[in-house]
Parts: structure tokens; sequence; C-alpha cells
């Protein structure tokens, strides 16, 4: 059984290491050149704080998942990886605002005292899906849910969110307004941002099964980017 999970892990980090998003200088260990995405959010205008432009947000969605549908797919050796631990804190940015993924599938390595800490801070900050409450399972819809969430939260630059208030913002036609990082100062194009909305919007539906796919995330993404 530990030959087959040291086996596993070995095979693991050899296809994280040359994916081009999910990489790591070594196995456990964050490299010191990348921050958490959490940096780049609720930043006061007051405070100095970096301010992400609007390109700069959009190639770290699209990178992000990237990132989450190499996990999801088999390829060779490697096989399908639902990530279940998501958040923005997960999200490594280096300094030409490449993300990588963190924490991939490691967490079943730790203690259970420390995978329970993780997933109360993730619940807090509403990156598990709601079935996971009920089920105690993660799927693969799971993390098109945290997905969700990050890409909101890029949107808005805050790091709690409402989709209560994102959902009217969206109908109202009130987005800029009500929902979009102010420290933006209206300098990215309206109609994407809404398109962006909606698809984050879509990822943490309530209801697993009306949930796209990260295949389907990602090429939603791509028609975008050929359109803006």
């Amino acid at each position: 059984m530990l030959q087959s999970l040291i086996k596993f892990v070995a095979d693991l980090f050899y296809h994280l290491c040359f994916s081009s998003l999910c990489h790591f200088e070594t196995p456990f260990a964050e490299s010191s050149a990348e921050m958490s995405g959490f940096k780049y959010l609720d930043v006061k205008e007051e405070s100095g704080g970096e301010v992400l432009e609007w390109t700069t947000r959009v190639s770290i969605i699209n990178g992000i998942a990237r990132g989450i549908v190499y996990l999801h797919g088999e390829n060779g050796k490697k096989p399908a990886i639902v990530h279940q631990n998501l958040s923005a804190e997960k999200i490594l940015i280096d300094h030409w605002y490449n993300p990588s993924l963190a924490d991939s599938a490691l967490h079943k390595l730790f203690t259970d005292d420390i995978v329970f800490s993780k997933l109360k801070a993730n619940a807090a900050m509403g990156y598990l899906a709601p079935e996971y409450i009920t089920t105690g399972r993660f799927t693969d819809k799971s993390d098109v849910y945290a997905f969700g969430m990050i890409l909101l939260q890029i949107l808005s630059g805050k790091s709690k969110i409402s989709h209560l208030m994102i959902l009217q913002a969206v109908e109202s036609g009130r987005l800029t307004e009500d929902f979009m990082d102010p420290n933006l100062r209206k300098s990215f194009p309206e109609a994407e941002a809404e398109q962006l909305a909606r698809l984050g919007l879509l990822c943490t539906h309530e209801s697993s099964n009306q949930r796209p796919s990260m295949e389907d995330v990602m090429q939603e993404l791509n028609k975008l980017a050929a359109s803006y």
C-alpha cells in the first residue's frame, strides 16, 4: 500500500513539475518568487498595494482554468485529479503574473486535524461547494465551484462576495458600479466583465449538475479571448 502511494505521489509530482501551470521548486515548498493570490484582494487605494490591471486579471483567470483542466484530465500515467482545496490562497502568482496551483491532492498526506482546519477555512471563505456539506464528497464540480468563487473574487477585488449582490448587479446593468473592483477605475470592457461574471455565477450554481465542466469553462474563456 505504501509503495503504491509513493509511486502515485512521485508520478503526480512529475506531471505537476512539467505542467505549464502546476509547477513547484519542491513538492511541499512554495517558490520564493511566488506570492499568494490573496495578496491582490481587498487592496485599499490609500494603502499603496498593487492593483492588477484588467488584462492581467483575465490572464490569471485563464491560467488558473488551464491548470484545473490539466488536473481533471487523464494524461498517460497521470490520473484525473480533483484538487479539493482550491482557494485564492492556493493560487501562486510569480513576477510575470503567471498563476500556479498549490497543494493539489497533497491534503491526502496530511493528518485529519490539519485537513479539517483547511476545510473550515475554505468553508468560511465560501469555496466549498454546497453538496459537500450534505455528502462529504468532492468531485470535479467541487473544483468548478471553487474556481467560480476565485473568478468572482478577481473581478471584484474582494475576498468576501455575495452571490445575490452579483446577480442583482448583473441583471440591473450595474455590474461596474455595484460589483467590479473600483480600483480598476472602469478601465475594462463592460461586456467582457459581464460575461465573466455570469460564468462565475454559473460555476457557483447551487446544483452541481448545472455547473459546467472545466473544459467547458475553458472553451468559454477562449471564446471571450477571441472576442476581446
